[in-house]
């Protein structure tokens, strides 16, 4: 498989000696890729690095071959980028917004406009004013602006944070629609459940260090059969549970609680096994566990 993105000990260091990134490596090739991760696991940072904002302070990051440093100019040209809190216009109509930001890009096409507002079910509100719109449809005004052009890799940093449920499922299928063709979609976000949906392969940050890349399916193989659940009478017994395991999920009940558990070690021979889910694995390795 041709890799569209190749990371390589990629490093990102601030004053005082704060990582925000360390020795990060791994490729991405076509299709829906998900970059999975907490709140300042780092996601942010190498997406800034991918796009050319941030330069790392060492390793690399290459964009259909292109140095993300040295061939700033050839990388963009092959990008569309939404990041997650995208500065707009509100007195601008969305038409005019989009169009602004073509130009930007150096593309004067008013048509290829119309045909991303088309893409993202906006033609019909080309004339209301961003000021005017839902959350979810300035998300869909988001994406039209990253398309212009068709860029070979499509970056989105959280598109789905805040939406409903119809409104995310509207972005899913929209860009599981646009990887095809080898083209590439990069998908941040620390919604399981978008990754679960349509990403085949993943990679998981936890505080700066990857911990996992690699197949959804190879994910959760490696906790397969170690998911267990446990009934508890008393909340005070969920503190020795926690000190033996990584607890996953806990749900109170009128005479007690249940806990799932991952009992790597078989600790808890007389626990229940449970079926393992993407989002057991992702929490299994925000808790620290890497799954070598």
């Amino acid at each position: 498989m041709q890799a569209n993105i190749e990371i390589s000990h990629l490093t990102k260091e601030y004053k005082g000696g704060i990582f925000a990134l360390k020795d990060v490596s791994f490729t991405v090739g076509n299709g829906v890729f998900g970059l999975l991760g907490h709140n300042g696991a780092g996601k942010t940072t190498l997406m800034k690095a991918l796009v050319t904002i941030l330069a790392p302070s060492s390793g690399s990051v290459r964009v259909c071959g292109f140095d993300t440093v040295s061939q700033g100019a050839e990388v963009r040209a092959r990008i569309g980028y939404l990041p997650q809190e995208l500065v707009m216009y509100p007195s601008l109509s969305v038409f005019d917004f989009v169009n602004y930001m073509a130009e930007l890009k150096g593309i004067h096409d008013r048509r290829a406009v119309r045909v991303v507002l088309e893409q993202v079910k906006m033609l019909d509100y080309s004339g209301r004013k961003i000021g005017q719109l839902s959350g979810g449809m300035k998300r869909r005004v988001g994406i039209a602006q990253a398309l212009i052009g068709s860029p070979q890799i499509l970056v989105v940093d959280e598109p789905t944070a805040g939406l409903d449920p119809e409104e995310r499922v509207r972005f899913r299928s929209l860009l599981s629609q646009y990887a095809r063709n080898g083209r590439t979609v990069l998908l941040s976000t620390h919604i399981v459940e978008d990754v679960h949906q349509i990403c085949r392969e993943l990679a998981v940050l936890r505080k700066g260090r990857l911990f996992y890349a690699g197949t959804s399916d190879d994910l959760l193989e490696k906790v397969r059969g170690k998911v267990k659940i446990l009934r508890l009478e008393h909340e005070n017994q969920l503190a020795d549970i926690q000190r033996k395991s990584v607890v996953l999920s806990t749900t109170y009940e009128s005479c007690g609680l249940t806990v799932r558990i991952m009992d790597e070690n078989r600790n808890f021979q007389g626990a229940e096994t449970a079926a393992a889910t993407l989002e057991d694995a992702y929490v299994y390795c925000m808790g620290g566990k890497a799954l070598g």
